[in-house]
């Protein structure tokens, strides 16, 4: 199972392969990302085009929740810095991600990637190079996307942990 954040979602329609990874995978989106945070993603002429994903909940994919106040608990847990940094859809998925091992947390946000690692999650991290390689789709990718990209930003997560910064004690 792969939850995905809003930048990913947006791409993989942006690169026109959404339809090939739900295919390959049992999708899980936060509601918030999904009812909140992706509406639209710009194609490579700068056209607009409309993301509807609500009728696909049951069928393609599968909408998760957390409620309001485990949201803040939640967020609260984090030193000011990253509560700045994360958004709601990122704090969302990355609740679900600490609450579950059985699923991967695909996302491109700095913050949200070390914030993985920063939960002793690393393992559950997956970057967007990798879930289109395990989904047979070798593509070339902008630099948010790569797994290097990926790796930097768990490292630099973990050593927060290490040093104990990013979450209150």
């Amino acid at each position: 199972m792969v939850l995905l954040d809003a930048d990913v979602i947006i791409d993989l329609h942006r690169y026109r392969i959404w339809e090939h990874i739900f295919n390959k995978n049992k999708i899980l989106i936060p509601s918030i990302v999904l009812r909140r945070e992706v509406y639209y993603y710009d194609d490579e002429y700068g056209l607009r085009h409309s993301i509807e994903l609500l009728g696909e909940v049951g069928k393609t994919i599968t909408e998760v929740s957390i409620t309001v106040d485990e949201l803040r608990d939640f967020k609260s847990n984090f030193d000011r810095f990253i509560q700045e940094e994360l958004d709601a859809g990122e704090t969302e998925a990355l609740k679900i991600l600490n609450d579950r091992d059985d699923c991967f947390f695909c996302t491109c946000d700095k913050v949200a990637i070390k914030v993985i690692a920063l939960l002793g999650k690393r393992e559950q991290g997956l970057s967007f190079e990798k879930l289109l390689k395990s989904s047979g789709i070798t593509k070339r990718l902008e630099n948010k996307h790569a797994e290097h990209y990926f790796r930097k930003y768990l490292d630099e997560g973990s050593l927060l942990r290490i040093q104990r910064f990013g979450i209150k004690e």
